[in-house]
């Protein structure tokens, strides 16, 4: 008995070890399993999209450094009813324009003027740019702009452009109302070689041998090639400025930009055909920000339009406009009155709402793999997170959302009140104070977002960052101030702190980061450029060296999903 006794718990004894070696060998296999899936992932895509950092495009203008397109009508300025007669710039009268942006006729000693590449000194393209055009009428050309004698023929002629701060003047004198002047392009010099563009070259003799890509001869050529290779390290471009997106007009579909439009400095921003191109051509994945107006038909068409033509392995993050918390824009308002329109709590439920609404729709024609549905919020203010994701949780069981995006800037906003405060300080003294001060401020903001979203299952994303010295309500004509600010950013100590800033977001939970913005003129109202224009070297702005480095030493940290097109769930109706 006591043999079978003994026997019976030696077995015992025997099974409980195999289970406790199956079990360990289970959690190893397991354990090797994700890290394989997480390396082979990774490494499905391409070094572009294993890049941590995305990064916003500035606005449309036509005093931006960003030059975006080879044709640079694209980013002029609207038209200004000027008289013949008298010097003043601005005669204030109407100018009749078709549905396209073009002049159909002037009034008595009405001309119609346009600005481009203004304010922006000498960085764009010096040489004969190209102008084609349809129509009768008398195209004029000033400032940085002069007509080659001998080059006009019907429907084109040459300009040379030298560059400097005035920019290219163009004025219409005379246009024929029954076959009036349309359809202009203002197409810089030189192309680029096959294969290469992220390269602008002059003529073939750039290209040692290979095929050259003139601009003149390409009309599918669209992208200025600095401005790609600006951008050509970042896994992510947000479209909120190129979309007109803060306090936008835009309701309906039949109301958005269409390619032919005459300037992209318009109210329905820059067309998606445009943006869904230059997504394409960098292989980065399009963030969108859909604006607040906007009803489920215009989301629908906007869906199917980004699916139909995008490159099918990158994926697509959507937001709700921006900063729909953000008393300062038209969105907070109009998400107030549609929460007590719909009995709502708040805006905040509303925006989340609305936010789970639009990613539906998404998921619903791309895929839910393809799709990263994005909540919106205020990185000093949790609860512009948590109330919505809360009543999303409450009224549908689950979120419906993928990322939390929070802005954790590295920055000072001075009013007139405290700018004595900073302009008494050194800029080491400055410095200290940012890193001592302001930085553990923004660790902290991120760490309790991570808990946040591991709460509700969620990604930590930023959907802006960076430096924000800036002076409001007065402050920004502050001289010491703004020379403080400028200091600050152009000083090469910047690169250490931004990859100290990035490093604290990484280890704080954050994933994917998306800087504001890639290039911009600085100015009194902020220093939002990591380049100052477009063309400007790496290793003269120190911002932007330490996004590059950034990107250089820390591919991405997180699993990488490679998107398939896949059902989704019905869309919940509202």
């Amino acid at each position: 008995m006591n043999k079978k006794i003994l026997l019976i718990f030696a077995l015992i004894l025997l099974i409980i070890s195999f289970n406790i070696i199956v079990q360990t060998f289970q959690q190893i296999s397991k354990s090797f399993l994700l890290a394989q899936l997480s390396s082979s992932t990774n490494q499905a895509v391409s070094p572009q999209l294993r890049s941590a950092l995305g990064t916003n495009l500035e606005g449309i203008s036509y005093w931006s450094t960003d030059i975006p397109f080879v044709n640079v009508m694209r980013f002029s300025s609207p038209w200004v009813s000027g008289d013949s007669t008298t010097p003043a710039w601005d005669d204030g009268r109407a100018i009749s324009t078709d549905a396209s942006g073009w002049v159909t006729s002037l009034k008595s000693n009405q001309v119609a003027r346009m600005l481009t590449t203004r304010g922006i000194e000498n960085h764009y393209p010096a040489g004969q740019y190209l102008v084609r055009y349809k129509g009768n009428g008398t195209l004029n050309f000033g400032f940085a702009a002069s007509i080659v004698e001998g080059s006009q023929k019907p429907g084109q002629m040459l300009i040379q452009v030298t560059p400097d701060a005035g920019g290219i003047y163009m004025w219409i004198s005379q246009t024929d109302p029954v076959n009036y002047l349309r359809d202009i392009e203002i197409i810089m010099p030189g192309g680029i070689c096959q294969g290469d563009i992220y390269t602008h070259v002059t003529s073939a003799g750039n290209c040692g041998g290979g095929s050259y890509l003139s601009f003149a001869d390409n009309q599918n050529i669209i992208f200025y090639p600095p401005f790609l290779n600006s951008l050509k390290n970042y896994s992510v471009i947000r479209f909120m400025d190129w979309m007109s997106t803060n306090n936008s007009s835009i309701k309906n579909w039949s109301e958005r930009t269409l390619p032919q439009y005459r300037t992209y400095m318009v109210a329905g921003g820059v067309p998606l055909e445009i943006m869904v191109a230059l997504a394409n051509t960098l292989n980065a994945h399009p963030w969108f920000t859909i604006q607040h107006q906007t009803d489920d038909a215009y989301v629908q068409n906007f869906a199917q339009m980004v699916n139909a033509n995008l490159n099918s392995n990158l994926s697509v993050y959507v937001e709700h406009s921006n900063e729909v918390w953000n008393s300062q824009f038209q969105q907070n308002d109009y998400a107030i009155s549609q929460a007590a329109a719909q009995s709502l709590p708040d805006k905040i439920q509303y925006h989340a709402l609305r936010s789970r609404r639009i990613g539906e729709i998404f998921k619903s024609i791309l895929g839910a793999s393809r799709v990263v549905a994005v909540l919106g919020a205020q990185a000093a203010n949790q609860s512009t997170a948590t109330q919505g994701l809360d009543y999303l949780n409450s009224r549908f069981g689950s979120t419906g959302i993928d990322a939390v995006a929070i802005a954790p800037y590295l920055g000072v906003t001075s009013n007139i009140s405290t700018a004595s405060t900073y302009t008494s300080m050194s800029l080491d003294v400055f410095f200290n104070h940012v890193r001592t001060s302001v930085l553990p401020t923004l660790t902290t903001w991120v760490t309790n977002y991570r808990k946040i979203a591991n709460n509700y299952g969620l990604h930590l994303i930023s959907y802006e960052g960076g430096q924000h010295m800036v002076g409001i309500s007065g402050a920004e004509n502050n001289t010491a101030l703004n020379t403080l600010f400028d200091s600050f950013n152009r000083d090469n100590r910047i690169k250490q702190l931004y990859l100290d800033y990035l490093t604290n977001w990484k280890q704080a939970g954050g994933e994917l980061f998306v800087h504001y913005v890639n290039n911009g003129r600085w100015s009194k109202w902020g220093r939002w450029g990591a380049l100052e224009w477009v063309t400007q070297s790496r290793s003269s702005s120190p911002k932007f060296d330490a996004l590059q480095t950034f990107i250089e030493q820390n591919p991405v940290w997180w699993v990488v999903s490679t998107p398939t097109p896949a059902p989704a769930p019905t869309p919940t109706p509202t």
